[in-house]
């Protein structure tokens, strides 16, 4: 089964509620900017799922594994190496398409994904849903001088330990040039400044996890 291997680059920034996502995603900043502005960017809704071994292995390793569920696609993701600094978020990111949740690693199609955990464990090693997330996303395509970014705004819940928590964040994530170039920075200051955003210090795996006792972890 392909794989889709790379670096993710991202800015991710949290806004105080859903209200802020709105005026923002439309705003004459964003709008100014726009690969597309007068395309629609209606919400969808995206459902994902956070695996660990039983004794918390993969967190252990700082790594994440997921399955997301967007309208028909179903897709598996393994991240490695993740750091947000300043809301300035890097990973290794291995993607590919899945049919289903897991039980262990057996049940991982046959792909990169399955070859990196199938390195380090057994293939009965089991796999428990450890956190839940749902949110609706909307997106917009941008370019800033030479680089060009995803404008992602997602609200919705994280759930894990039985507990609920509300997040509205907003994600720049890069699909071309440099991250670090003067007009992201301007653009990023600007917004922040205008819709009262924060850098967010932790992902929504980090959130989830967060609802457990540290001593489980």
């Amino acid at each position: 089964m392909s794989s889709k291997h790379h670096i993710e680059q991202e800015i991710k920034l949290t806004a105080p509620d859903q209200a802020t996502l709105d005026r923002l995603i439309d705003s004459s900043l964003v709008r100014q900017v726009a690969c597309h502005p007068d395309n629609p960017f209606e919400p969808h809704r995206f459902a994902a799922t956070y695996y660990d071994t039983p004794d918390w292995a993969l967190r252990e390793l700082r790594w994440s594994l997921r399955t997301r569920y967007e309208g028909d696609r179903h897709l598996c993701t393994l991240k490695r190496n993740s750091k947000i600094r300043d809301g300035y978020s890097t990973c290794e990111e291995i993607e590919q398409t899945t049919p289903s949740g897991f039980k262990n690693i057996a049940s991982i199609p046959a792909g990169k994904i399955a070859e990196a955990l199938r390195a380090i464990f057994p293939a009965s090693m089991p796999l428990l849903p450890r956190v839940k997330v749902t949110m609706q996303r909307r997106k917009r395509e941008l370019q800033l001088g030479d680089t060009r970014l995803e404008l992602v705004t997602d609200s919705g819940a994280i759930s894990a330990n039985g507990k609920h928590l509300e997040l509205f964040e907003v994600e720049l994530e890069l699909l071309q040039g440099d991250m670090h170039n003067r007009f992201v920075r301007s653009f990023t200051i600007q917004l922040a400044e205008d819709f009262s955003l924060r850098p967010s210090l932790i992902s929504k795996h980090q959130i989830g996890l967060s609802c457990y006792q540290v001593e489980t972890l």
